[in-house]
């Protein structure tokens, strides 16, 4: 906008030569009523005719239509420094002193409008970035489980409704509270500040659990930590969200304790029967038909006194924090091979190996050993062929054992692999006869597992149609 017809000629032209829209204006005035929303630089020559340039450039920049519209002073009058300053303070964004280069000028305006672009890029960045957190914001807040947001220090900085509805009046979810200050004013919250010390040093997800007495009673939550990192791998914060499994651990407890009570009683009047069968075979003088059946009622009283002790040991493991066991010095080598011994003396004809290497003595539980071999021995039979033998073979340092279980039969599907040591399972394989099924309850390697962990080692499983199943058992020296 300049009064100078000759002057705003020579501008409008370079411009257009240049590639830009220009439109012309001859009065402070005039420009005020063209510039709109649309407008993204305004050239303003500091003396008009009618108002000042400065002024203009004052009401530009403060109407809501045109306040974002850059503004480039260029006066051949009002040149000196305080005339620039002036000209800054009023808003303009560039000045420049007439005459100037047409180079000058284009370059000029390229770099404001570049300007401009960059503006609009950042403020459709923090729009979208705003609506992201209000959106977050909104998910957290109204998510149906307990959730918080903690900082690097481990300071709160967000919890849910949610959060506050499961403490009631004693819980603490201040924002800006420490994990020092939760622990002295919520101490039923100490296994969860454990854990998130854990997760605030190591970077690495965290679970647990927690009893809290709430407005409802007490309530027990399973809880997860998820840290997020920063590009230097420290972590930024720490996302805590927790589950009310009040309702589910009721039931599992109550189904164990049932299991463990049904165990406890079957026992009695299945010893009795187990007796009387054996009472009736040493007497002896049994004709055809009752010789047999008092074999089946022997072999399959052994069968239900197996179900019955894997029950009990079900229950102590869940309702004792583990299946117990009495530690003492024995050979576990020599443990491995009374179990595969007595294996093959109630599977006639099935090939039985074991070859041990190194020394196998130390401090262990004799009898819960032997009966984890057995069952990684059962479930191998169980699962390969009949034809097929049934390898098992040891190693010792001074460090610990490694104990290896192999059959040849098909492998574990995939999806089944995670699952094998969990309770109530039982293996899908080709080769399994529904006979077999149905001899067990599905506890064996859960309760295998749960005999490793008791002694301080493990067990693992690896399955392929080219290798067969290995099951590998690895026990510290007590």
């Amino acid at each position: 906008m300049n009064d100078e017809v000759a002057s705003r000629y020579v501008t409008s032209r370079v411009l257009g030569l240049a590639g830009y829209h220009v439109v012309e204006a001859s009065s402070g005035h005039e420009a005020l009523s063209l510039a709109d929303e649309h407008t993204d630089l305004v050239i303003l020559d500091v003396r008009l005719p009618d108002i000042s340039g400065l002024e203009v450039c004052r009401r530009l920049k403060s109407s809501p239509r045109t306040r974002d519209a850059l503004v480039l002073h260029l006066s051949a009058q009002a040149i000196g420094p305080g005339d620039r300053a002036l000209g800054l303070e009023y808003g303009a964004d560039g000045y420049l002193v007439a005459p100037v280069d047409p180079e000058e000028l284009v370059a000029q305006v390229r770099a404001l409008l570049r300007l401009r672009r960059a503006e609009r890029k950042v403020q459709a960045l923090s729009q979208e970035v705003e609506h992201q957190r209000r959106l977050l914001a909104m998910t957290i807040a109204s998510a149906a489980d307990p959730m918080a947001l903690y900082d690097a220090t481990g300071r709160l900085l967000f919890a849910n409704q949610e959060s506050a509805s499961a403490r009631g009046a004693r819980g603490v979810v201040s924002p800006g509270i420490s994990l020092e200050e939760q622990e002295a004013k919520d101490p039923a919250l100490v296994p969860f500040i454990r854990k998130m010390e854990v997760a605030l040093a190591t970077g690495q997800v965290q679970r647990g659990a927690v009893l809290l007495e709430t407005n409802r009673g007490p309530r027990h939550y399973d809880f997860t930590l998820s840290p997020a990192l920063g590009d230097d791998g420290r972590v930024v914060a720490v996302m805590a969200t927790a589950r009310d499994v009040t309702e589910e651990r009721s039931a599992e407890e109550f189904r164990e304790q049932f299991i463990g009570m049904l165990g406890h009683d079957l026992r009695n009047p299945l010893n009795a029967l187990s007796m009387s069968a054996q009472q009736l075979k040493r007497r002896g003088n049994l004709d055809e038909r009752q010789g047999p059946l008092t074999e089946r009622i022997l072999t399959s009283a052994e069968r239900m006194d197996r179900m019955i002790r894997q029950l009990l040991d079900f229950a102590r493991a869940r309702l004792s924090g583990g299946v117990p066991v009495v530690a003492s010095d024995c050979d576990v080598f020599d443990v491995a091979r009374r179990a595969l011994e007595e294996m093959r003396a109630s599977h006639p004809g099935r090939m039985l190996m074991l070859e041990v290497v190194g020394d196998g003595r130390g401090s262990w539980d004799l009898d819960r050993l032997e009966q984890a071999f057995s069952n990684l021995l059962a479930n191998a039979l169980k699962y390969s062929p009949e034809d097929s033998p049934v390898r098992m073979w040891g190693e010792a340092d001074a460090q610990g054992v490694v104990l290896r279980v192999h059959n040849g039969g098909p492998p574990i599907p995939p999806d089944e692999l995670p699952h094998v040591f969990a309770a109530w399972r039982r293996g899908s394989r080709a080769v399994q006869h529904e006979s077999k099924a149905a001899s067990g309850l599905g506890l064996g390697l859960y309760i295998t597992r749960q005999i490793l962990l008791a002694h301080g080692g493990e067990v693992t499983v690896e399955s392929s149609s080219g290798n067969g199943t290995t099951f590998t058992v690895r026990l510290p020296r007590g």
